[in-house]
């Protein structure tokens, strides 16, 4: 599930809101477990779930997700990214800032996954041992957070230790530029890490077709899906300017076999 809205300002007030992605599970208890120590602790912020479906482990998904939305929330929210948290070893829980937005993760790789140049600058999340009860580790931050007014050079401290993983980008070859899935929706429309600018740098005022199976090709990208006849596959920008496959009326995933991970290749011609 994929909770997506954008929060309204009312005059120059804006409040700030806890989101929370994680692979949790749509039927766990720990999503209730979490906001209920929230609750428990007096931090009543805007609680938005943005998903609790991302596949088991895969911080690639998680960070993707993320950082299609979180410039669509106010000012000061926290958003909180718990993938690959249960069963999995790491060193400790990590914070950053970008652009009055805080990030609160396991120190796994994931955030700096999550921005296309990375946050300035990591903070600690204090933990007296290692521990994976994300509830016994952030809430008690939040607050000190909220207290310190969302400063958090006053919460805690700077650190330059924390894990990195490789990002998935497009590779231009100068013929080709190969793009990967990286998130599907309900609908199985296929999310690509393929940006706007990547694509109209690389194909120019030049012919081009995006391959998207070994029969299934399109040659133009599309408005939207008035565009195409019922059943046809298409090309589109999301509006987070990422490049997507669809098929109207359809299931690029189940038809195009187009799973996460797979390639979509742009060819010039």
């Amino acid at each position: 599930m994929l909770v997506y809205f954008r929060l309204s300002k009312v005059g120059n007030f804006s409040m700030s809101v806890i989101t929370l992605l994680s692979d949790f599970g749509a039927n766990s208890h720990y999503m209730a477990t979490f906001r209920g120590r929230l609750l428990k602790a007096g931090v009543d912020l805007p609680f938005i779930e943005i998903s609790s479906s991302i596949e088991a482990f895969d911080i690639i998904e998680a960070s993707y997700l993320s950082s299609m939305v979180y410039d669509d929330f106010p000012k000061n929210t926290i958003h909180i990214l718990a993938s690959n948290v249960v069963a999995t070893s790491f060193a400790g829980h990590i914070a950053a800032r970008y652009q009055d937005q805080i990030f609160l993760a396991p120190d796994n790789g994931i955030l700096p996954l999550t921005l296309p140049d990375g946050f300035d600058d990591y903070y600690l999340i204090p933990t007296e041992s290692y521990e994976q009860d994300i509830h016994s580790v952030y809430v008690p931050f939040i607050q000190k957070l909220i207290e310190q007014g969302y400063n958090l050079d006053q919460t805690t401290v700077k650190t330059d230790q924390y894990h990195t993983k490789s990002k998935l980008v497009p590779v231009n070859d100068g013929r080709e530029l190969r793009g990967t899935i990286l998130f599907v929706d309900h609908f199985g429309n296929a999310y690509s890490n393929i940006s706007r600018t990547d694509f109209e740098s690389f194909v120019g005022n030049r012919s081009y077709r995006i391959n998207l199976s070994k029969h299934e090709r399109v040659e133009r990208v599309s408005e939207n899906f008035a565009d195409v006849m019922d059943g046809d596959a298409l090309c589109f920008f999301s509006s987070h300017d990422k490049v997507v496959v669809a098929i109207k009326k359809g299931n690029a995933e189940q038809l195009l076999n187009l799973r996460k991970y797979k390639p979509v290749i742009v060819e010039l011609i």
